[in-house]
């Protein structure tokens, strides 16, 4: 019966620590140049698209975005070029 009650409450544990916060620098630093959108958001959650522009020239095509991701004093900034990490940045991790 202990081995049942341990093996309950190690699941739990790693329940639980998938559920923090993830603004983090182990996070930032996984954020590669090239990566989409999508990869993006599997680490660091949804994001608040803060600007974009879409413009074509002579057939080259421009699409920028701007996301940030937040949590009070914690940010994180990425810019995409064709949904895909072009740069970032952030503050406070």
């Amino acid at each position: 019966m202990s081995q049942i009650k341990n093996l309950l409450l190690l699941c739990c544990l790693l329940l639980f620590t998938g559920c923090g916060n993830p603004i983090t620098k182990d996070n930032y630093s996984e954020i590669k140049t090239g990566m989409t959108i999508d990869e993006v958001e599997s680490i660091l959650g949804t994001g608040t698209e803060q600007a974009s522009s879409d413009a074509s020239f002579g057939g080259i095509s421009i699409d920028m975005k701007s996301m940030v991701w937040q949590d009070e004093e914690k940010i994180i900034s990425i810019t995409f070029s064709h949904d895909k990490v072009q740069s970032k940045s952030q503050i406070g991790l």
